[in-house]
């Protein structure tokens, strides 16, 4: 995987030392009893809807998650995993990257001691060393997702509250948003310093709601890892599913391959997109209607 070759890339920067400071001080372990877990057997097989009534149309409001659902962060991710493991002569497998997706720090330094086959003390530095490594990475830009930066400026201009509840730092996220255009899209950035507890834990999903004034059992959220899918069932949030992967299966009430989907726009309470027109015969020299043709991001 690259973190390169699509339009509209998101241009990550090197992650700071605060901005690892603040993430590591701000994904702790949150206590079972004060997580509500997300309900069982309502995993859509394959990508399809769940029978669960979507809230009301249009939502009070939509928040995303970022990296893996705005911005294809998870290649960058990806890479850095692989040359860890092979740093130890280990194969980072598909079953690793579903087991580490979307988790906090301390729970991939548990993780990780125990896939590299090292004692548990060296989890700190493991963790330090993945920074480093996925820093190089996305200082060559993470693309936005297909159909991201769409989705997101049709709902800003129909005027839907739109927020970001993001597990990753808040500079980080901010730079992704720049990256993609869609800086002054949303009322409200959350990073994990914002959070008390990490997903899937719901605080911080119950803090972007109520930062956009919303309540969660009316509004949607969208994400593409497991722990991001509890974290906002266990909010009260109807949950859009997008996995990076098609094998992944999430627990979210409606399951989609990306954000053009017919259905997610359906739940969103959008009209069906346009059908890509037919070319007619042309007017003008070829040349001229060149650029019409790119894949919108």
């Amino acid at each position: 995987m690259t973190c390169q070759g699509a339009a509209d890339p998101s241009a990550a920067l090197p992650v700071s030392r605060e901005c690892r400071t603040l993430r590591l001080r701000s994904v702790g372990t949150a206590p079972a009893a004060s997580v509500r877990p997300a309900p069982t057997g309502l995993a859509p097989t394959g990508m399809e809807e769940s029978a669960l009534t979507p809230p009301t149309q249009p939502p009070s409001a939509v928040v995303f998650d970022c990296d893996g659902t705005l911005v294809d962060s998870e290649i960058c991710w990806h890479r850095a995993y692989t040359t860890l493991f092979g740093h130890h002569d280990r194969v980072f497998t598909p079953d690793h990257h579903d087991t580490l997706i979307g988790q906090p720090l301390p729970v991939v330094g548990r993780v990780l001691t125990t896939a590299l086959g090292v004692p548990d003390h060296h989890g700190s530095r493991l963790i330090g060393d993945i920074l480093d490594l996925v820093t190089a990475e996305l200082a060559a830009g993470a693309p936005a997702r297909l159909g991201a930066v769409h989705l997101v400026r049709e709902l800003a201009a129909l005027g839907y509250p739109l927020a970001v509840a993001s597990s990753a730092p808040r500079d980080l996220v901010h730079q992704h948003l720049a990256g993609a255009g869609l800086t002054d899209a949303f009322t409200a950035v959350l990073g994990g310093e914002d959070a008390d507890q990490p997903k899937p834990h719901p605080d911080i999903y119950l803090r972007a709601c109520a930062a956009l004034g919303a309540t969660p059992a009316r509004s949607i959220a969208i994400e593409d890892s497991p722990p991001g899918v509890d974290a906002a069932r266990a909010a009260g949030m109807y949950v859009i599913g997008v996995p990076g992967r098609p094998q992944l299966v999430l627990a979210s009430h409606l399951t989609v391959r990306d954000l053009t989907a017919p259905h997610l726009r359906r739940v969103l309470g959008l009209p069906p997109a346009a059908p890509t027109a037919r070319r007619a015969a042309p007017t003008a020299p070829p040349t001229s209607v060149a650029g019409e043709h790119r894949a919108a991001h």
